[in-house]
């Protein structure tokens, strides 16, 4: 199935597990609809399941996977449509999500925007800590723009837009602009300039939409 050996250093071992796996998907290693099943996975690495099944874990909070009762792990589909139908959406809405937050977001909120940008800056290799850190840096806004069906659409898009965010913070990624961009809008959250914050945060995603969606190895629907 693509899996290969693990090299065992200071990583806790289900992050590396992960890590092999994410890569693999990514690269078209691993195919969609293919199965992750637990023993098999344990007697080809030579480990214990615990450590698997945490990395699967992992796998399915950020799209990568999705774990189905009495069928295990399946390997989830991402298609150039599948990018599209989510960025189309929350480029509009999120944007809007940026805007309505102006007023209400405090200067604590602005602190921990700067301190998870500061963050993305220094970079991990982890790429689920750096996926992690930009999901919150954005949430910060979402979840303050007062308007609750807002939020719980744009958290039905969360799992699927992390798997799409894992390209941006990849050795090829566009980490540098990420940060750069995200100061930016901190910087227009500052100035109370709702304007601003709306076009950046719009700009923002459109560069990450487009990004992706060339580094995406699945170029079109399944079966086509």
């Amino acid at each position: 199935m693509g899996v290969k050996d693990i090299n065992i250093d200071n990583t806790p071992l289900s992050e590396k597990i992960a890590e092999t796996i994410r890569s693999n998907i990514m690269k078209g290693v691993i195919k969609p609809g293919e199965r992750l099943v637990e023993p098999k996975l344990s007697e080809q690495l030579g480990i214990s399941r615990t450590p698997i099944r945490e990395a699967l874990r992992l796998l399915e909070m950020e799209g990568f996977i999705e774990i189905i009762p009495r069928r295990g792990a399946i390997v989830t589909q991402i298609t150039d449509k599948d990018i599209d139908d989510i960025f189309v959406i929350k480029i509009r809405l999120e944007s809007l999500a940026a805007r309505l937050s102006v007023s209400k977001v405090s200067d604590a909120d602005i602190e921990r925007m700067k301190e998870l940008a500061q963050k993305v800056k220094e970079g991990s290799t982890k790429v689920t800590n750096m996926v992690n850190w930009n999901s919150e840096f954005h949430d910060i806004f979402i979840n303050n723009c007062g308007n609750e069906r807002l939020i719980r659409i744009l958290e039905g898009l969360q799992q699927q837009f992390k798997r799409a965010t894992v390209y941006s913070f990849t050795e090829m990624g566009r980490t540098k602009q990420v940060n750069e961009e995200h100061i930016s809008i901190i910087e227009a959250f500052e100035n109370e300039d709702e304007d601003k914050v709306e076009e950046l945060v719009e700009k923002h995603i459109m560069n990450g939409w487009n990004f992706i969606r060339s580094r995406v190895p699945v170029r079109e629907a399944q079966g086509e």
